[in-house]
């Protein structure tokens, strides 16, 4: 029986139960716990999954516990495909198979409500990442208030799981984090959604969270426990999270009417705000920041004076944390800069720019003196403890430190020699700036001692970008010694720097970016072309190459998994001085990725397994150089036509998704040579010409090129089967009928034909409508066959929702 009709059928008998349906039940649900405890096939696997998920109302304390057993035991188990292993690595995984696990017990997972949150926590351990997220996911969605389920349950749910969490132990919680934090801001959302389910609709509403007592009690538990798991990890990072979680106590649905619940909104949002009040002369610099920058929304969107009053008194703490005021200017890019109740009523405009902060960043670097230059060092040291995934949020802190080295060059030199640990994010403006002042000659010896241990060599190589020509040595030695210790980053950069350096008119620079090119390419590597956006500068580098050089620079490409948006950037470059070059590439990619896919086969490995792109499904630049050349890029593709690996994939995979990258309106310029390949009718060609068009999506573009080929085939040949084909492509479909729509439309497209003088064009306009009309009825009786499944598994009732 059809997976989907037996569980209709079974989702039928639960509804009707009887004694004989009961027997039936039991067989079936002890038929899934045995293929789940023991079985490896996963076809056979993710079915039984499907059919607990049906049977769990009627065996709800049994899912969980089989579930539990099943991810624990899975890993272990060598799936397989029809009695053979599966080695497609994730694809029809273990992984996968858990992940389907999680979605069983939703039907119950409030009769379960304990064990439900302890099978996920566990699963929220996981090594794998997918699991991970999708355990995570189950938490915070059973932590949702539901509005189709509040009206019987209320806030119960909640309740209970903020309750369980707040019995685990201060490890437990630290240990769990991740995961319970993102509970605890679900149960403290200001909104509850719903959804109903038809066979043909689904219904999503929402509304606001009410202030009734059990609610407010719940808010109140889980405010608590943030507050308790506050102290347990002094890391900046976990307490941020924690921050974070305590910030969505203070946010409503909208202004409500309804006092009870504007007095509970008020109350937790006041309580949070003493909350972080209390911690603002005592906590890190970066977590001051989070608290200024929550307090001010707060204080914006404030819906009573008192809680105004309150998140102002975090203002003025603020501003008595002497301190803080200082980091906001050289580190605060969440900050809040100017007067509260200005900035709230447009009195005073946001300052967007860092025009007062670098003023006030020079102004600190000019006050520095033998009284108070220790201090700063501390200063310095504490500030850059300060944690971003993106240095580009630190432009005012760079500034400051580069003008320090240059103005105070005693006290950076202490810093990157005494403290080079803790100043590593910020080596560069260090040593970009002690470069430029009078302590150049001891700089350079702690630059010497960096490049013989191989440490910082990344930071050295930033270093020399405003530094300029005047050190091209220095790059040269951070290329050898990269090259000596196989540091591909510090390579990597430093042929940025080259390219900079050589488009300020430094010709040498050229060398060190190919000696940097040569020692990545002797590793397969091609990470250069991703590090930095290689703009005007590489193009006058490219432009200086000699031929021999710039087919280097595209063969250490070749291998590159994708083409990227930078990659691009690198073969426009190259494109405009050298096309046949570019298209020699493209070439070499699109066999590369005929070799692999063949070796996989003879390896007895799945073609899935190739992660390997030769083209993108679009192009972002380059294709506007490539479409000046259509007949080169039809003759190049045509060449390497007769390889039969290539013709397998060339509509999907291979030459004609270049074509369509290039060309993706198949325009007329592509249209043009394509006919001339067609007219004399030459079997290959036109075999060439279908593979073109079978990519793209059997449009009225293609119309044109299809009439030709009819035309110069024999009538019933292979080419018309291929034609065909390429016509019937339909793309994207809507609705329970699209695809009889899609194929309706495509009949009456072709029948303008059926009148045509040329008799072969007739003769296929006939033979199609016929093939599509076979087409139609089977499309329509599918359609309404799985129409009908669906109405038997989830009723009609909300038609035309």
């Amino acid at each position: 029986m059809n997976l989907e009709l037996r569980v209709a059928t079974l989702s039928k008998l639960l509804a009707n139960p009887s004694i004989a349906v009961q027997k039936r039940l039991d067989e079936e649900h002890r038929r899934v716990e045995t293929i789940l405890e023991r079985g490896t096939d996963y076809e056979e696997l993710k079915g039984a999954l499907k059919i607990l998920s049906v049977l769990a109302p009627n065996y709800h304390g049994a899912v969980i516990p089989a579930l539990v057993t099943f991810a624990r035991t899975l890993p272990a188990r060598v799936l397989t495909d029809g009695g053979e292993p599966i080695t497609a690595r994730g694809y029809r995984s273990a992984s996968e198979l858990i992940c389907e696990a999680v979605d069983v017990p939703n039907a119950i997972r409030y009769a379960q409500l304990d064990v439900m949150v302890d099978f996920l926590l566990e699963l929220t351990r996981s090594p794998d990442e997918r699991v991970i997220s999708k355990a995570q996911t189950a938490l915070q969605r059973l932590a949702t208030i539901d509005l189709d389920y509040f009206p019987t349950l209320g806030v119960e749910p909640q309740k209970s799981i903020v309750n369980k969490l707040a019995g685990l132990s201060d490890e437990q919680l630290v240990a769990d984090a991740r995961a319970i934090l993102g509970v605890i801001n679900m149960v403290l959302s200001p909104s509850m959604e719903g959804q109903q389910w038809t066979y043909n609709a689904v219904t999503i509403s929402r509304g606001s969270v009410p202030g009734n007592a059990d609610v407010a009690g719940m808010r109140a538990s889980a405010i608590a426990l943030l507050k308790r798991m506050y102290p347990l990890n002094g890391a900046v990072r976990y307490r941020e999270s924690v921050i974070n979680a305590l910030n969505a106590a203070t946010h409503r649905e909208q202004s409500s009417q309804d006092a009870e619940t504007a007095e509970m909104f008020q109350r937790d949002t006041i309580d949070v705000l003493g909350f972080w009040r209390g911690l603002v002369s005592t906590e890190a610099m970066p977590l001051v920041q989070d608290i200024e920058h929550h307090s001010y929304w707060n204080y914006y969107h404030a819906t009573s004076t008192e809680i105004a009053n309150s998140a102002l008194t975090i203002r003025d703490a603020i501003a008595l944390h002497d301190e803080y005021q200082i980091y906001k200017q050289l580190i605060g890019f969440e900050g809040i800069f100017g007067d509260w109740e200005k900035l709230k009523t447009r009195e005073e405009e946001w300052d967007y720019g860092n025009t007062n902060r670098q003023q006030a960043a020079r102004g600190y670097v000019n006050a520095i003196d033998d009284g108070n230059r220790a201090v700063w060092r501390d200063r310095i040291l504490e500030f850059s403890k300060t944690e971003s995934d993106d240095l580009a949020t630190f432009p005012v802190y760079f500034e400051f430190l580069d003008l320090l080295a240059r103005q105070e060059p005693d006290l950076a030199l202490e810093l990157v020699s005494e403290h080079e640990a803790a100043m590593q994010p910020f080596l560069v403006p260090l040593l970009g700036g002690l470069q430029l002042s009078n302590r150049e000659k001891e700089v350079g010896q702690v630059i010497d001692r960096w490049l013989v241990d191989g440490t910082h060599l990344v930071a050295i190589a930033k270093s020399l970008f405003k530094v300029g020509p005047d050190r091209l040595d220095m790059l040269e030695a951070v290329v050898a010694r990269a090259e000596e210790l196989d540091q591909r980053d510090a390579l990597s950069i430093a042929m940025g720097v080259a390219a900079t350096l050589h488009g300020q008119g430094c010709a040498e620079a050229k060398d060190v970016f190919i000696r940097g090119l040569r020692a990545l390419a002797k590793r397969h590597d091609a990470r250069w072309a991703k590090v930095f956006w290689f703009g005007r500068e590489f193009k006058t580098l490219v432009a200086a190459m000699e031929k021999s050089n710039r087919d280097e620079v595209l063969a250490s490409l070749v291998n590159l998994q994708e083409i990227d948006y930078q990659t691009e950037e690198v073969l426009r470059a190259v494109g405009e001085t050298d096309i046949d070059a570019v298209f020699g590439f493209l070439s070499s990619r699109l066999k590369v990725e005929v070799n692999e896919r063949r070796q996989l086969r003879a390896e007895g490995r799945s073609v899935l397994e190739d992660k390997f792109e030769a083209i993108p499904y679009q192009l972002h630049g380059l294709n506007k150089l490539l479409q000046k050349h259509p007949a080169k890029l039809l003759h190049l593709l045509r060449e390497n036509f007769y390889d039969m690996d290539v013709r397998s994939m060339f509509p999907y995979r291979g030459g004609a998704k270049l074509v369509k990258a290039v060309f993706p309106n198949f325009d007329q310029p592509l249209q043009a040579p394509l006919l001339e390949l067609v007219v004399p009718g030459a079997e290959d060609d036109i075999e060439f010409v279908l593979a073109i068009t079978r990519a793209y999506g059997g449009g009225a573009p293609i119309l044109d090129i299809c009439k030709a080929i009819v035309k110069a085939v024999p009538e019933q040949s292979t080419a018309w089967r291929e034609v065909a084909a390429a016509l019937e492509t339909t793309g994207t479909v809507w609705g329970e009928h699209g695809m009889v729509q899609a194929y309706q439309r495509k009949r009456d497209q072709i029948g303008a034909w059926k009148t045509d003088e040329n008799e072969r064009l007739r003769a296929f306009s006939a033979w199609l409508a016929e093939q599509l009309d076979r087409r139609i009825d089977a499309e329509r009786q599918r359609a309404d066959e799985s129409l009908a499944v669906r109405k038997y598994q989830y009723g009609v009732s909300g038609e035309g929702v």
